[in-house]
């Protein structure tokens, strides 16, 4: 049976051969449409994975953050709300305690500054918080250290800075070199004791200056406005993936029993519902995307099935001929359903190779013109995808040709002329 099977593949595939110019007419359409089916899905991929490094980067999906709310959606305009919490230390590790699933806390508290260097002067967003810091985000260090327990704990005069607030700083030297200098920050003396890696996302038009200092030295650094009080918000950071959703639950009860009305008075955000948003939109958008492509692989597949009832027509003698001599029904659409399929993969080989072409032109792009490090990501589902989509346009739009043929009449054929 296998041997009958390879026949027919093998007449199929001969035909093929013998009219090239068909066959090529016939690829062309199925591989327009792969090409674009995978270079659109290699491209988002490479997008997806670029969001989601950042927002890593900014915060770790594993964290939890209770904010104060410090206004609310009232008569269709935001307006100040002034009964927020001021969570303190003392906050900070009695939640720690109430929430099982958490591996450590830190109390942060962000604001705007100017930092100053010889004569430059620079406006960027500073963090204050504790040492274990780096833990609720990736801060991968360049050059010198994070401020330790001891720095935090005694309020030493230190700060570290991102790369690009080192490049703005020193825009003449090497950034790293800005380690063991002194800056100011609205006019206080801080030491430089650390530089952040570079993370590729740097863009001089647009540049992300930050800078962090121990918590204790804000109310010397930050100045709230009048009448509001500096709000810190308490991060923590869960043990697991698994274990996110026990240490929200444990946020809530925490905060249920602290504080009447919590929810006007305080906002509770994951870190991992904000990377599944930014996923989910970006999938959205590769559905879209890939259903407007898809047309264009339906279009491929009516070019084949085209040209197979071409072949039908001509080969009706033939057909007749296979008959006479034993082919069954079944072999003559196995020789014309391998045809189709064979057209489809070979349109689909030379549409992977295209598309994957296309998507490092595109990303070239990307890292040229916006300057955001963006790279094809090919994954075995893109593969997965492109040959099962392509295989099945070949095998749907091959079968009408197939069973058309395989219902011929061997008198009847033999006699066409």
């Amino acid at each position: 049976m296998h041997s009958r099977w390879w026949a027919n593949v093998a007449v199929g595939a001969d035909a093929l051969r013998i009219h090239p110019l068909r066959t090529l007419l016939s690829v062309l359409g199925i591989l327009i449409g792969s090409a674009a089916l995978v270079a659109t899905m290699t491209v988002s991929d490479g997008l997806m994975a670029f969001v989601r490094d950042r927002v890593q980067r900014e915060l770790s999906v594993q964290v939890v953050t209770l904010s104060p709310r410090l206004s609310r959606f009232e008569d269709g305009e935001w307006v100040p709300q002034h009964d927020y919490p001021v969570f303190t230390a003392a906050d900070t590790e009695a939640l720690l305690q109430h929430a099982s699933g958490a591996l450590s806390a830190t109390l942060v508290l962000g604001g705007r500054a100017e930092v100053s260097h010889r004569g430059v002067r620079r406006h960027a967003g500073v963090t204050f918080g504790t040492a274990s810091l780096p833990e609720f985000g990736q801060m991968e260090l360049g050059a010198g250290h994070f401020f330790s327990a001891a720095e935090a704990e005694h309020n030493l005069p230190v700060v570290v800075i991102n790369y690009a607030l080192a490049r703005e700083l020193m825009p003449a030297g090497d950034p790293y070199a800005m380690v063991g200098r002194e800056i100011r920050l609205e006019r206080r003396t801080r030491r430089v004791v650390g530089v952040l890696a570079a993370t590729g996302f740097e863009n001089r038009d647009d540049p992300s200056l930050a800078a962090f200092a121990p918590l204790r030295s804000a109310r010397a650094i930050l100045v709230p406005q009048p009448g509001r009080r500096l709000a810190p918000t308490i991060r923590l950071l869960a043990r697991s993936l698994e274990s996110v959703d026990s240490v929200e639950e444990d946020v809530r009860d925490w905060l249920s029993r602290r504080y009447a009305d919590w929810p006007r008075r305080v906002t509770v955000s994951v870190g991992r519902e904000q990377l599944q948003q930014v996923e989910q939109a970006f999938l959205l958008m590769k559905v879209f995307v890939g259903a407007l492509v898809g047309i264009s692989l339906l279009v491929g597949g009516i070019g084949i099935m085209n040209v197979l009832l071409a072949a039908v027509t001509e080969r009706t003698r033939e057909i007749g001929i296979r008959k006479s001599v034993g082919a069954r029904r079944a072999d003559i659409m196995a020789q014309f359903l391998a045809e189709s399929v064979a057209i489809a993969l070979a349109g689909a080989v030379a549409g992977f190779l295209l598309g994957l072409l296309l998507a490092t032109g595109v990303t070239a792009l990307f890292r040229g013109w916006v300057g955001a490090p963006v790279y094809p990501v090919l994954s075995w589902s893109s593969v997965l995808i492109a040959t099962l989509s392509s295989s099945a346009v070949g095998l749907v739009f091959g079968t009408y040709p197939a069973r058309r043929a395989a219902n011929l009449s061997p008198v009847a054929a033999i006699a066409h002329e």
